[in-house]
């Protein structure tokens, strides 16, 4: 009788394979274009790292509202640069401390989306490991919930999902990793990639 092959949980990218990744790409400095900021937050020990999402609370002017995402936001005009907004925003946002944690390089800035297409703005994206403790989170009243998710689970194509999302009344599916019933996607989705990309890995999704 023929037995199904077992799917393994990939192994994922241990902090010396990220830092030699990221070797060369930190910048600070501030560009006029550079919008707002995120911090891709590693904790754990070398060999078994986590990642900080959070989920923003529900609010009607968010266009981000309930979504999945980085910590991060607007670089305001008390940043020195968009590697401190990230660092602020971080801090206000669950209360990780990333002032004295190295910053393991940059994935350069992106152009965020308006109504599905690319604005003149960007996103700036900074990566940081915080240390082997995987620090419990102060969250404000932006975020509902914030989770340290492995970077294992990121890459098991078992945890590939779609998201339906209707823009201009047309659906389509948008690739996405679903954890704890929540869907990470879009643009975090895109600067996941990006991450995982450097390093040869594939996020889960369609087709991994």
């Amino acid at each position: 009788m023929l037995t199904q092959p077992q799917r393994t949980t990939p192994i994922a990218p241990d902090l010396s394979h990220i830092r030699s990744s990221l070797a060369g790409t930190l910048s600070a400095e501030r560009a006029e274009n550079i919008y707002a900021a995120v911090a891709l937050v590693l904790a754990g020990e070398a060999a078994d790292l986590s990642l900080c999402l959070i989920r923003r609370a529900e609010h009607e002017l968010d266009p981000w509202s309930g979504h999945v995402v980085l910590p991060g936001g607007r670089v305001d005009p008390i940043d020195a640069s968009s590697r401190h907004a990230a660092i602020r925003e971080t801090r206000e946002e669950v209360g990780l401390l990333l002032e004295r944690a190295p910053c393991l390089g940059s994935l350069g800035p992106r152009p965020i989306n308006r109504d599905g297409r690319p604005s003149e703005l960007s996103l700036a994206s900074y990566v940081f490991y915080l240390g082997e403790t995987l620090d419990p989170f102060e969250p404000s009243d932006e975020v509902a919930e914030a989770f340290w998710v492995p970077l294992s689970h990121l890459l098991d194509p078992r945890n590939a999902g779609n998201r339906p999302t209707t823009r201009g009344g047309e659906t389509y599916d948008s690739p996405s990793v679903i954890y704890q019933g929540h869907h990470v996607w879009g643009l975090t989705y895109r600067i996941l990639t990006q991450f995982f990309k450097g390093m040869q890995l594939r996020i889960a999704g369609p087709g991994a």
